[in-house]
């Protein structure tokens, strides 16, 4: 079937078995089975033809869609739907907790998210997640606190490595308060957001109640999370290959 498809050709005919999008990671999983030959990092090449080509439209994060076809995309998929700020705030946010899912998903981490019928895109993210409910990892007013948290990795022994709020618009005091409960464990602090709300979260972290972890908690704007996020997947396909 696939024997003379070309690399877009294939792209193509993934998209079009996917409701005419698909996610890099399912690009790279699927995409080259299409094909008769390929080399060692068709990955590169997959990312390189969705970013090249106009027949190719990016409508989020790793998500990549048919030109062509964007009036059958889902609606809130659909960058031609009008959407109201809260929608887009909604989508956006869902979007970015399937990322940080799949990122910890690779890593080898054990996921978990509070949020259990939003969408990224197709599937809920507790379809996402290897846990569906928090571990006891401590007193039960810590827990209570934690799980609220947009998305934790757990390591093996299912102790919190890394705690991560998706700060889309609110002002990242809820957020830091949760960090707070953890400042006794070995727990990496991540706050992921907008490049543009850095200045707002610099000011909310220099706050007094927050000078204990302050040093701790790392700030990750979207676009460096796209960017890892993409990296991710092609670490994952060199570790196929080779």
């Amino acid at each position: 079937m696939g024997k003379d498809l070309t690399w877009s050709e294939a792209i193509e005919q993934v998209m079009l078995k996917n409701s005419y999008f698909a996610t890099l990671k399912l690009l790279h999983e699927e995409a080259p089975k299409l094909k008769s030959f390929y080399g060692k990092t068709p990955h590169k090449t997959i990312n390189e033809r969705v970013q090249r080509e106009d027949r190719f439209t990016r409508i989020a994060p790793g998500i990549w869609a048919l030109s062509n076809f964007l009036d059958k995309l889902p609606d809130h998929l659909n960058p031609k739907v009008e959407k109201s700020e809260e929608d887009r705030q909604k989508i956006t946010h869902s979007l970015i907790q399937g990322m940080l899912i799949e990122i910890g998903n690779i890593q080898g981490y054990k996921t978990y998210t509070p949020d259990k019928n939003s969408l990224f895109l197709k599937q809920k993210l507790c379809d996402l997640t290897t846990l569906q409910e928090i571990p006891q990892f401590s007193y039960d007013h810590i827990i209570q606190s934690v799980k609220y948290i947009d998305v934790i990795w757990f390591n093996s022994r299912l102790f919190p490595s890394n705690v991560i709020e998706v700060e889309h618009s609110t002002n990242f005091k809820n957020s830091l308060v949760r960090f707070v409960e953890l400042q006794d464990f070995q727990t990496k602090m991540t706050i992921t957001a907008p490049q543009n709300r850095f200045e707002r979260y610099r000011d909310e972290i220099n706050k007094a109640a927050f000078t204990n972890i302050s040093k701790r908690v790392i700030f990750i704007p979207y676009e460096k999370l796209e960017i890892f996020y993409n990296k991710q997947l092609e670490l994952r396909e060199l570790q196929i290959f080779y």
